[in-house]
């Protein structure tokens, strides 16, 4: 059953999605949202034939995706499967395991700032990151450029809602498109 903060929730959603495709926004995420007590809104892998074959694993905590990233990948077509892909998930622990494929710094920042932003938001429900972890990954990801930093950050303001030295990177709706086209390419 959809509580009220839970339609208001998906309103002020549908609001962020341009006018022409909001009506359709907003009846798929109410669709999935009274589907939501369904067991297939659970984040699990298919089983492949070995696992069929084998006695069942030990019950963790089932991981539930947050509904603003639920809209997200249902409003650009992507499937949930392929967070695991990208994400080791269990319980409430999220780590990365992909590898970015540009070997330029620059593209490289901006896309892990994207992925970033999206594990964020399969833990907190927000697609943010913060700045000093983003400086910080880039540095272990070997695509830190020091005097450029906050430069690229700045000629690419169009994917954050803010681009500031002391507050999270919060992703606008170009940023949230160009993450989902970084997810369509490292699909394959």
């Amino acid at each position: 059953m959809i509580t009220v903060e839970g339609l208001k929730k998906i309103v002020e959603l549908c609001k962020t999605v341009p006018e022409e495709f909001r009506q359709k926004c907003f009846e798929l995420l109410l669709q999935h949202s009274l589907q939501a007590t369904e067991p297939t809104n659970k984040l699990v892998p298919p089983p492949t034939d070995d696992q069929t074959h084998q006695t069942p694993p030990i019950k963790h905590k089932q991981f539930r995706l947050p509904m603003d990233v639920k809209a997200f990948l249902s409003q650009y077509g992507i499937e949930d499967s392929l967070l695991w892909k990208l994400f080791l998930i269990e319980g409430t622990e999220i780590r990365p395991i992909y590898n970015l494929k540009t070997t330029k710094k620059a593209k490289a920042q901006i896309s892990l700032a994207l992925l970033m932003a999206l594990q964020n938001a399969i833990s907190t429900g927000q697609f943010q990151v913060d700045i000093e972890e983003l400086r910080k990954q880039c540095g272990e990801h070997k695509c830190y450029d020091s005097p450029n930093f906050m430069k690229n950050l700045k000629l690419n303001e169009k994917f954050f809602k803010e681009v500031s030295s002391d507050k999270p990177l919060i992703l606008s709706p170009d940023g949230k498109s160009d993450l989902a086209d970084l997810l369509e390419e490292m699909k394959s």
